[in-house]
């Protein structure tokens, strides 16, 4: 399976929209996104507890039906992200860089020699079990797989061009929230400093050529931050759009005649 259409995108300076899923995980969740008309999907493993056999099959249906599909893995922890990678993901999103060093780590965990140390294995979920010659896999394995960084700390962002230099680095993920909770505040997205600080790393993204990225809570919030230069924009979530999309319609609903206000307070 060769090819990253949505790292082809951002070399060609378009905007892809996905969005992250912790609680759906049945088996046809891939299809769902694919039919919702998403670029691509990132299963979250930081703040959700999805084992590692779920992980397997979301990632055999994403394979099977030609979704992209990343995973955000903690990236200090062992060989959770080389083993997603094993399991046929396209590529991992790292929370809470703050470090060059930390970056350079991240490389060379998910990246086959020369570029990093990763371990090769085949007959596996990566290869479609199929091996094939180990120097052409492993070459456009590193070429396709993407990386992403968030930044949503202060000590990232005030060493987000050290970060952001990094070779192999193909995206960063602004995590708005952790990053206005770090700044000391918390929630305030609109605030001037946030702001500012999204706007500073959107910049530094771009004099690096790493497509700035931002997990968007709403349409309004898409659109600002597309205008600003986002280009890996992760839209909402399954919990956030069925909440809000079924308060909408029951509104509607219970606004009918003969429909109570419902039993729950």
């Amino acid at each position: 399976m060769a090819g990253n259409p949505v790292k082809a995108a951002l070399a060609r300076g378009e905007a892809v929209v996905g969005t992250m899923l912790g609680e759906m995980l049945s088996p046809g969740t891939c299809r769902i996104v694919r039919e919702a008309g998403y670029d691509f999907v990132i299963f979250d493993t930081e703040h959700h507890w999805p084992s590692l056999d779920t992980v397997a099959w979301l990632m055999r249906g994403a394979r099977d039906i030609g979704l992209q599909a990343y995973v955000r893995a903690p990236g200090f922890r062992g060989q959770w992200p080389a083993r997603y990678l094993d399991l046929g993901c396209d590529g991992l999103i790292f929370p809470h860089v703050e470090t060059p060093e930390q970056a350079q780590a991240i490389v060379e965990q998910v990246k086959f020699p020369p570029v990093g140390r990763r371990g090769l294995g085949t007959n596996i979920a990566h290869d479609d079990y199929a091996a094939r010659p180990a120097a052409e896999f492993t070459r456009e394995r590193n070429e396709d797989t993407l990386v992403a960084v968030q930044i949503e700390t202060a000590l990232g962002l005030a060493n987000r061009d050290a970060i952001l230099a990094v070779p192999g680095i193909d995206a960063v993920f602004i995590g708005p929230n952790d990053l206005s909770l770090s700044m000391g505040l918390p929630g305030r997205l609109d605030h001037p400093d946030v702001v500012q600080a999204i706007e500073d790393i959107f910049a530094s993204a771009q004099a690096a050529s790493v497509a700035p990225g931002m997990h968007a809570f709403d349409v309004e919030m898409a659109l600002k931050y597309l205008d600003a230069g986002c280009r890996f924009m992760c839209f909402a979530s399954e919990v956030s759009l069925f909440i809000r999309g079924s308060r909408a319609a029951l509104q509607t609903i219970r606004g009918h005649e003969n429909v109570g206000e419902g039993v729950h307070e």
